[in-house]
């Protein structure tokens, strides 16, 4: 019981001192008090450049679909007459695409089934609304796969080529 008694009477004191502390530590020592606050801000200014004035002008000659036989016309030919001028000396040429002139089945990619113990992969086809699988290389209904990959399929049919995207 002696013991008891002078730890306590050491510890109180202890746990009373490092309570104060804490206590001293959140109100007293975190305060800031403004000294030599004399900060002198600056307005920021920003200098507003004038920019050229950019004009656009609407090219409406195309054909109104509630008069149907009235067409737009442009009410300042001067322009016009600026622009296909400069449209002749851009040379820009539009790229034409090729019409195709074979008829293809209808086909879709489903994806494809990998076999790790093989090295094979198995390409799901559906043509004319029938299920294949098939590998590259073969032919279906006339349908070549010539090669795969893992979003699209390069085919070939009647000697012309396209590419199948899933």
């Amino acid at each position: 019981m002696k013991n008891n008694k002078k730890i306590t009477y050491i510890l109180f004191p202890l746990v009373i001192i490092i309570w104060g502390l804490v206590i001293y530590r959140i109100f007293f020592e975190g305060k800031v008090t403004p000294e030599n606050l004399d900060v002198k801000v600056k307005p920021v200014i920003n200098k507003v450049e004038k920019e050229s004035k950019r004009t656009y002008r609407l090219i409406a000659n195309y054909r109104d679909p509630f008069l149907s036989n009235l067409n737009r016309t442009v009410a300042n030919p001067e322009i016009d007459n600026q622009e296909t001028e400069n449209n002749r000396t851009t040379n820009l040429r539009r790229r034409r695409t090729t019409v195709s002139r074979v008829r293809w089945p209808q086909i879709t990619y489903g994806g494809f089934i990998e076999d790790n113990e093989k090295q094979e992969i198995t390409i799901l086809l559906n043509i004319q609304d029938r299920d294949y699988l098939v590998k590259e290389g073969d032919t279906i209904e006339q349908v070549f796969i010539k090669s795969f990959y893992k979003d699209s399929l390069v085919l070939v049919y009647n000697e012309e080529e396209k590419t199948l995207i899933k």
